[in-house]
């Protein structure tokens, strides 16, 4: 049973007797305290200063059983602080006002020493974000001064470049995009808000509500088929016939660049046209290791047939654990290596250097541009890119849709037609057949 105790801090009792009814009731009657008819044996020595009534409770924190208290003038507002407050403690929603004093810079270390099932990539993406624009922000700020409003202005500010940063002194600081923006607020910020929750510390959430920018079509780079074989033109010239089959296994499959590298001999079936995507290369500090793909789940890919005869050359004569692709000495490709060695010299003769944020994630996009025009809808698409939800391949691409709505409109009005023609011609033999049958009772 929760207790929490209502103190009168100007009466006391005196020796076993307390302060008779009469003296309570001139004591509540009286405009000023100290003209009150109460006797002086019956106060204490704050009678008349401060507030009167203090609400207690004892509260565990770090391990340690503590007392928390709060004062109020009326008696009526500490009990039904009481009421509020032993209510919170049955249904398991109390909150220690004072757990959400706590610098925000704090419970996000906490928060990401409790991520024990992220990838080193995945971690040090999260450290950066929090060193270079959360922390210059929220680090000295406790959880109870963060609120909406603060957040929104502060999402503004990243948008217009006039955000503070923990990068070094005198760099400029430049506009995020809005999937970056996505990434910091939604992510990082408020997942440690949402960790902040979960340990008691707060009670809302003020940054899981807030809006962030939309990513704009602009914001999505892609290539058209015309400038995917120039580029893989290019990759062959800068390095070997197979830098070519990456550009083009990239373009027309959609796997992300280091799922193409972790894939191995026995995750190809060439007489179906299918992969399977079982594994991955994981960038750490120290090393590439093979992981899970990045929804954590398997997935078979579907591979156009132009590619298969060039993908059965690759394979011929290698043990089912050979990598696909591989270096010139037969070991795995390095993805850093790769964009430093073929990609950007293969972007540069082919022309391409003056589009923005053209990475090898590019042809992904690439991918999806190209299946969305050849007809493919959201759920096949998500399948073959091993996206986590269909939400998430619309989130990404749905903008693209826009593009066959015609085509759709095309569709209706021909289905509608055939289906009227289809009808016409049922009622003409109906017809028919009713003139005969009336012929036949006739004759």
């Amino acid at each position: 049973m929760p207790n929490v105790w209502i103190d009168d801090l100007w009466l006391k009792t005196d020796h076993g007797t307390p302060p008779t009814p009469e003296a309570k009731r001139a004591l509540a009657n009286a405009h000023d305290p100290f003209k009150a008819k109460v006797d002086e044996r019956w106060r204490t020595t704050r009678y008349g200063n401060g507030k009167r009534w203090r609400c207690r409770w004892y509260v565990t924190s770090d391990g340690e059983r503590r007392q928390r208290s709060k004062s109020f003038a009326k008696w009526a507002d500490a009990e039904a602080f009481r009421t509020s407050l032993e209510d919170d403690i049955r249904q398991d929603k109390y909150v220690d006002p004072r757990a959400s004093l706590r610098l925000f810079r704090n419970v996000a270390e906490q928060w990401l020493r409790s991520k024990n099932n992220l990838t080193d990539g995945v971690r040090a993406k999260y450290e950066c974000e929090l060193r270079f624009y959360v922390n210059p922000k929220w680090g000295d700020v406790s959880l109870r001064s963060i609120d909406e409003d603060a957040v929104a202005q502060w999402i503004a500010d990243l948008a217009a470049g006039s955000y503070p940063t923990g990068g070094p002194a005198g760099r400029a600081v430049k506009p995020l995009s809005p999937r970056s923006i996505k990434s910091i607020v939604k992510v990082v910020f408020a997942g440690v808000f949402d960790y902040a929750i979960a340990q008691r510390y707060l009670l809302r959430n003020p940054a899981r509500d807030a809006s962030v920018p939309r990513p704009q079509h602009q914001d999505l780079v892609y290539l058209d088929i015309g400038q995917i074989e120039q580029l893989a033109a290019a990759a062959e010239r800068v390095g070997r016939p197979v830098d070519a089959l990456i550009v083009r296994f990239q373009s027309y499959v959609g796997t992300r660049i280091n799922e193409t590298f972790a894939l191995q001999v026995n995750d190809l079936d060439l007489q179906t046209g299918h992969a399977r995507i079982r594994r991955t290369w994981k960038n750490s500090a120290k090393r590439q290791q093979i992981g899970p793909p990045k929804s954590g789940r398997p997935r078979t890919v579907a591979i156009p047939k132009f590619l298969i005869p060039a993908l059965a050359e690759l394979v011929e004569g290698q043990s089912g654990t050979a990598f696909v692709f591989r270096g010139a000495r037969g070991a795995h490709i390095n993805d850093h290596n790769w964009r430093r060695r073929i990609w950007r010299p293969a972007v540069k003769q082919a022309d391409l250097q003056d589009m923005p944020h053209l990475t090898p994630h590019t042809l992904r996009h690439s991918y999806a541009a190209i299946a969305i025009r050849a007809g493919a809808d959201i759920k096949a698409l998500q399948q073959q890119m091993g996206h986590a939800s269909a939400s998430l391949t619309l989130d990404v691409y749905g903008f693209m849709f826009d593009n066959r709505l015609q085509e759709v409109a095309n569709a209706v009005d021909s289905e509608r037609a055939s289906a009227l023609q289809s009808s016409a011609n049922s009622s003409t033999i109906m017809c028919v057949d009713d003139s005969t049958a009336n012929l036949d009772e006739q004759v």
